[in-house]
């Protein structure tokens, strides 16, 4: 087993991009409730539930032989065209409560490191996915969710959409605020597709919504939402 290998073999480097590769659709062979996107650099395992999309990003590390390990959980309607974007980021280790536990060597026993994540993703990721697989636990255990600090990414959409959806209207004039003010916000850092169209402004979307939650017209919202275009 992975996880009782004291000593790895290296690859060589232009074995490397090949392997990860072969990586991927040995893992995607492990965990059959899940489709496949994957870069020379990124691989990403997903599946729906109820109009979310639960996924594992596995990204290459540049420069490096390790991977990381993330999950996300991510509204169906946003960002549709970039199916690469992550949306409320945790990583593995933080699921397992141990930080190292994200980062993963890339080796010549890369057949048993895959083995390794489909247990974890069996167990410890799809419990996790378990307590946020409806808009309803969302709101729930939002307080698990909001962010705690201005981080790089942001964890309001998710938060923004569960709250339209179970038409909490406090809390989704509340959210569409914190987004709004965020000092920053970025491209996040994985690579992801072209879209297939130019991509809304989600700041406008986001005040159209606002306005509409301030006189109570969830139809509408819904309206808007189907119509996201990102």
């Amino acid at each position: 087993m992975w996880e009782e290998l004291i000593v790895y073999r290296q690859l060589d480097k232009k074995d490397i991009n090949p392997t990860f590769k072969k990586f991927g659709k040995l893992l995607n062979t492990l965990v059959e409730d899940y489709s496949i996107e994957q870069t020379y650099s990124v691989l990403k395992l997903y599946r729906y539930v109820n109009e979310l999309e639960q996924a594992i990003f596995i990204e290459k590390r540049a420069g490096t032989y390790d991977l990381t390990v993330r999950t996300t959980i991510k509204p169906l309607n946003f960002y549709r065209h970039h199916k690469f974007t992550m949306v409320n980021i945790v990583p593995l280790g933080n699921i397992m409560n141990n930080y190292r536990r994200s980062f993963y060597p890339l080796t010549q026993e890369w057949s048993d490191l895959a083995d390794f994540l489909a247990r974890k993703i069996k167990g410890e990721i799809e419990h996790y996915f378990e307590q946020y697989n409806s808009y309803d636990k969302i709101i729930k255990r939002r307080k698990d969710i909001e962010p705690k600090d201005f981080a790089y990414e942001s964890k309001y959409d998710l938060l923004i959409y569960a709250a339209a959806k179970t038409k909490e209207k406090s809390l989704l004039i509340n959210y569409i605020d914190k987004w709004l003010n965020e000092p920053i916000r970025r491209v996040n850092q994985v690579e992801y597709l072209n879209p297939s169209s130019n991509p809304a402004d989600t700041a406008i979307i986001l005040k159209r919504i606002k306005a509409l939650a301030q006189v109570g017209n969830f139809t509408a919202i819904e309206t808007e939402l189907a119509n996201i275009n990102l």
